[in-house]
């Protein structure tokens, strides 16, 4: 049993997650916690970045127990502000997640419910796990960037479908499911997208070249709020999962996108996977990436694994 009363715990609450619903399902969280007897700060995720900081910020000032209440982009944040503390190391620091947001995607491989009381449940019974962290590491007018992510991270189409369905989340009330949001946002997206000529260098000297429709690497299984195109990604393997999907004819996209949700993409003879610790992604034409949804910058991109350095409350 976690000791939720001699610790000092931060509460980081997105109140944008979940459209809209954050503030609402806090009051219930808050009432569970005031019952099991938590002692808690609360804090609110700021934009533009500014939430990594501040989260590096209670951690270097002491706190080593967090709760974070919102979806995979909350969690990404304060996993980076976990990764660039520098007062603990980073598997020191216990994360409890009680889900909010939209998409929802770490969760499911880390099989944390989506009931605020059963999550709040986790969090008691004290049980850790510890997973890898990926690393992004590219350059912006010379200047050498990093972001973490527990999740994954990709280039191409996929890429830019996660964005738009991000940016239509961010702008819009109106719920949906974010499967049909996804398949529209891709197959609107796949109609105009230009693959693009890649170089993936691996572990091994493993190469691959190609006209790249898109790439992925996983720590855990799913993305897009529930594909599965990581079927057999082991958090705690120090190894990515890395998914090569070289270009196709449009109308074979239609047959693939059921692919996508039910783990099968193996069979699709442009789909290749490989494993690898390191990852350099190059490009001719520089194209974006995003880490756990966020987009971070451009390619030459360099994703490499902390191995388990992020440490969360599990059943």
């Amino acid at each position: 049993m976690e000791n939720t009363t001699d610790n000092l715990w931060t509460v980081v609450i997105n109140p944008t997650s979940g459209n809209g619903l954050a503030i609402k399902q806090w009051k219930a969280a808050e009432k569970i916690l005031q019952s099991k007897g938590f002692n808690y700060n609360v804090c609110y995720t700021k934009p533009d970045g500014k939430t990594i900081e501040m989260v590096k910020g209670i951690i270097e000032n002491g706190c080593t127990h967090l709760i974070v209440m919102g979806g995979d982009g909350t969690l990404n944040e304060v996993a980076n502000g976990i990764m660039l503390q520098k007062r603990y190391a980073s598997h020191e620091v216990k994360v409890g997640v009680v889900p909010i947001g939209t998409g929802n995607d770490w969760i499911k491989t880390a099989n944390i419910p989506t009931n605020t009381n059963d999550a709040i449940n986790i969090i008691c019974n004290g049980n850790t796990s510890l997973q890898d962290v990926g690393r992004a590491t590219y350059h912006i007018n010379g200047s050498k960037h990093i972001r973490y992510f527990v999740n994954t991270a990709g280039s191409g189409l996929d890429s830019i479908v996660i964005n738009k369905v991000s940016q239509k989340k961010a702008n819009s009330r109106k719920k949906g499911t974010n499967k049909l949001v996804y398949i529209l946002t891709l197959l609107a997206e796949f109609t105009k997208y230009k693959p693009v000529e890649v170089t993936l260098e691996a572990d091994n000297n493993t190469t691959l070249k190609g006209n790249m429709l898109n790439f992925a690497i996983g720590i855990g299984k799913y993305n897009g709020g529930g594909m599965l195109p990581f079927p057999n990604a082991n958090t705690g393997n120090n190894l990515f999962e890395v998914l090569f999907i070289s270009n196709m004819p449009k109308i074979r996209m239609l047959f693939v996108v059921p692919k996508l949700f039910s783990g099968t993409l193996e069979k699709v003879k442009e789909v290749k996977y490989i494993r690898s610790k390191k990852i350099k992604l190059s490009s001719a034409t520089p194209i974006f990436a995003e880490t756990d949804g966020e987009v971070i910058g451009y390619t030459p991109i360099l994703f490499d694994i902390e191995p388990l350095a992020f440490c969360y409350f599990s059943k």
